[in-house]
């Protein structure tokens, strides 16, 4: 899409899901640095209503929907929303998600039927929902988060760790489609490490499961000593700009893919848990 117009312009318009905080708040005051409108997707209305009245007091053109994305209804609603309020919508941001912390094996199935409707399904409906419109504008791009947990595995969050892996490999698939059919619009997927959100916040405070309170322990304390969401709004924005594809924003954990790549190529047993 190098010869269509620039994504992030003065007047052209963002959506973001999971806007009302961290990340998704981050990229959206970038981009209003950046004098792009903005449509801040939330399921915390009360936040959501704080954050889109603070923004505008400080002249920003933002609005806000209470959005589920779990809910091809809701955001289907939210892209018609958006069009009513903008009449485009240029840069599409699925970053909706949660940890899902608990006990993938033992516990209830409702744990892995709301991280997969939340951190899968929740991309899957925003680029139904959000590409059509993008493909007719002639410009646009759609930036997916996954994590870093999309490239390698963690125990005790199978859930997550699927649905990351299934974001990955559902924004490459789309790159290359839309690279093989000329089409105007970029895709880019995010691949953060511990990043200081809140995304442990509606996480059980107890978790029956030994390795599930463990990992969870773990998610907490790697979260509230993570690199500040402003950071990787910078390079989420900057890969935007440039097109480019991986962004993976935690340099020292770059190697890390590639090492389990190559134990794959040599069939090497994945290192256990506190292996040397």
């Amino acid at each position: 899409m190098s010869d269509t117009s620039p994504v992030i312009a003065s007047g052209n318009v963002a959506v973001i899901t999971g806007g009302a905080s961290g990340i998704g708040l981050a990229v959206a005051e970038r981009l209003i640095e950046r004098g792009m409108s903005v449509a801040l997707a939330d399921i915390d209305e009360a936040k959501l209503r704080n954050v889109v009245a603070r923004l505008t007091e400080a002249g920003a053109d933002v609005t806000g929907v209470v959005c589920d994305t779990a809910s091809a209804a809701s955001v289907t609603d939210l892209a018609e929303a958006v069009l009513e309020r903008f009449g485009a919508a240029h840069l599409l941001f699925n970053n909706a998600g949660i940890a899902g912390v608990g006990d993938a094996w033992n516990g209830p199935i409702d744990l892995w039927d709301r991280v997969i409707d939340i951190n899968l399904y929740g991309v899957v409906h925003g680029i139904r929902a959000f590409l059509p419109v993008m493909t007719e504008q002639g410009v646009g791009h759609i930036v997916n988060t996954a994590s870093m947990a999309g490239l390698m595995a963690l125990p005790g969050a199978a859930p997550y760790n699927a649905t990351k892996h299934a974001v990955v490999a559902i924004s490459e698939s789309l790159y290359l489609e839309l690279g093989a059919t000329e089409s105007p619009v970029g895709i880019s997927v995010l691949c953060p490490g511990f990043v200081k959100t809140d995304l442990m916040e509606h996480e059980p405070d107890e978790v029956a499961s030994p390795i599930g309170a463990l990992i969870g322990e773990m998610l907490t304390s790697g979260v509230e000593t993570g690199i500040p969401a402003s950071d990787v709004a910078d390079q989420v924005v900057g890969a935007v700009d440039t097109e480019q594809f991986w962004i993976l924003t935690h340099e020292e954990m770059r190697a890390r893919p590639v090492e389990r790549m190559e134990r794959a190529a040599t069939q090497t047993n994945p290192p256990l848990l506190g292996a040397e």
